[in-house]
């Protein structure tokens, strides 16, 4: 007989067993009626004659993909609740055949109670139905042990489906790998020392996250994969919190930094990692990915023609040549021979909108020089002592950073008023931390070896202790006539000599401003096809010039 023949016969079998029981008191006469009935479900899933009656049942709910819970069985069987007593043994049964399981979602499993599940039937057990192929019922056999850890991958996500519950998910996984022990890497881990199911799942998930490319991973988030009910979420994390995970006793997994391991960041110790990913994990793609700031390659940085004043211009090519690696390394080296610390620290310090991002931006496409831009934001907490620990942890990711990439990026503190300002009096908790803050990046910057820049705006704000700790300071003035007059002769190619001339007489503005200008008459001329661009340039320069007077009170905090 054909597999299709095999499945026809098969559906037609369970359709007949659900449509004679639906509603039907299941006594001993109808059972014995369907005998003839569950022949071929009998035989092709090697069970018995009321095995086959239950399971029809769970064969038809699972193609339909309707959910039954005891309620719904004893409602099947017109409300007898006297055969549930051989239902449930049956269930347990089927289960134990793994041809069943228990399914419980998060939000309703402390509501319902071990007598009313709900129960669902295997995703193989339908396949095999489907295809009419038995074989399909048996573990399919695995090439090597990434194809193990395929298959963990896939309980996992069947479990945060909510599909199957925890204690199914453990259990699957031991199974998957006890029948898969003639891989040198299952029989390492099934040799480890006090591994429950939950530890061995767990262990998988992050060997998982690695080989799909993860260097470190939160292990919040795989508790969370693997634990349905929260208690026993807060219940392992406490394990992990008293030093008494047999995961990190065992020295499978390891905190990314031992320092700051209350972030949670994990991943497999070298040996670990040795042993379960072996040479592969050499292939992995090992991305550098910041949480305290946004990381800029220079080759996404767009080209920009940028001028300066002779007094700005010196100082930024002089930045330029000293970043350019070959410079550098000479520099770093002459540094160390001298015995002083191979940091390259720079302020940008100005008036608004002269370029001192842009600067950043532009030396670093030039040296080909990563940025690794910190969010002021992300570091500020409302939680007292969570400001100083995201501080620390950004000079920690700018270590990583130097080891990750060929040249040393740049630390990069954009518009780092609200942390470089002055200390205060101690007045308040917030003086309290903004003054702790401080002292952690002087203490940080004593010790800096790399490139690290900051701009601001508000030079005049710095704490005097900054001054001796920062290398370069580059003061940003307002343009001036002629350099104006470049800019503007840049950005508006079509105006005419003589109106370039005026405006640059007229207005003091910055390059920021002009930018601003650029796009309103950009936006203008889309919304006036006949505007005289020369004429309404002016207007553009005048609400600038107005916009930026001195006097509007400053939105914003001032240390």
């Amino acid at each position: 007989m054909s597999n299709k023949q095999i499945s026809k016969e098969l559906l037609k079998s369970v359709q007949t067993v659900v449509s004679s029981t639906k509603g039907q008191l299941l006594n001993d006469d109808l059972v014995n009626e369907l005998k003839t009935e569950t022949a071929n479900i009998m035989s092709f899933y090697e069970i018995s004659h009321f095995q086959s009656i239950v399971l029809s049942i769970y064969l038809e709910c699972g193609l339909k993909d309707i959910d039954v819970d005891t309620q719904k069985l004893v409602d099947y069987f017109g409300k007898n609740i006297s055969c549930l007593a051989d239902i449930t043994q049956a269930i347990d049964e089927l289960t134990e055949m793994k041809l069943l399981f228990t399914k419980r979602n998060d939000y309703t499993s402390r509501r319902k109670s071990d007598y009313n599940k709900v129960i669902q039937v295997h995703g193989r057990a339908i396949d095999a139905m489907m295809k009419g192929d038995k074989d399909l019922l048996k573990n399919q056999k695995l090439e090597n042990f990434f194809g193990v850890l395929g298959e963990v991958r896939d309980l996992i996500c069947k479990r945060t489906e909510t599909t199957i519950t925890t204690e199914v998910l453990v259990e699957e996984v031991r199974g998957v790998l006890e029948n898969n022990r003639k891989f040198t890497e299952v029989e390492w881990i099934l040799s480890q020392d006090n591994l429950t199911n939950y530890d061995l799942t767990l262990l998988l998930d992050l060997a998982i996250e690695h080989l799909e490319g993860a260097e470190e991973v939160d292990f919040d988030k795989l508790i969370k994969e693997v634990f349905s009910e929260i208690h026993d979420r807060v219940k392992y994390k406490r394990l992990v919190k008293e030093n008494n995970c047999i995961l990190f006793k065992n020295d499978l997994v390891v905190f990314s930094d031992e320092m700051l391991s209350f972030l949670n960041y994990v991943k497999l110790s070298e040996h670990a990692m040795d042993v379960l990913l072996g040479g592969y994990q050499d292939t992995i793609k090992k991305e550098f990915r910041p949480k305290m700031g946004l990381l800029i390659n220079p080759d996404k940085i767009e080209h920009e023609q940028l001028f300066y004043n002779d007094s700005e211009l010196e100082q930024i090519e002089t930045l330029s040549n000293a970043l350019e690696e070959d410079n550098y390394k000479s520099l770093m080296s002459r540094l160390k021979d001298n015995g002083m610390k191979q940091g390259f620290t720079v302020l940008l310090y100005g008036y608004p909108g002269t370029g001192k991002t842009s600067s950043v931006k532009q030396v670093a496409k030039s040296t080909g020089r990563s940025i690794f831009m910190v969010e002021i934001q992300k570091i500020q907490s409302k939680w007292v002592g969570e400001s100083e620990k995201n501080l620390a942890k950004v000079f920690d990711e700018y270590k990583q950073a130097r080891k990750h990439f060929q040249k040393a990026p740049i630390l990069l503190f954009n518009e780092a008023d609200a942390i470089l300002g002055k200390r205060m009096s101690v007045n308040s908790s917030v003086d309290k931390s903004f003054n702790a803050l401080q002292n952690i990046l002087l203490q940080e910057l004593e010790e800096f070896e790399g490139i690290f820049m900051a701009t601001t705006n508000l030079a005049d704000q710095l704490d005097s202790a900054f001054d001796r700790r920062l290398l370069y300071k580059i003061d940003f003035k307002k343009p001036e006539e002629q350099v104006r007059k470049k800019i503007l002769s840049n950005v508006f190619k079509d105006i005419s000599v003589k109106t370039i001339d005026t405006l640059t007489e007229q207005f003091s503005l910055t390059g920021g401003q002009i930018a601003n200008i650029k796009k309103k008459l950009l936006v203008k001329s889309v919304l006036d096809i006949n505007l005289d661009h020369e004429s309404y340039l002016s207007t553009l320069c005048n609400e600038e010039f107005i916009l930026s007077k001195s006097g509007r009170s400053t939105i914003g905090f001032i240390h």
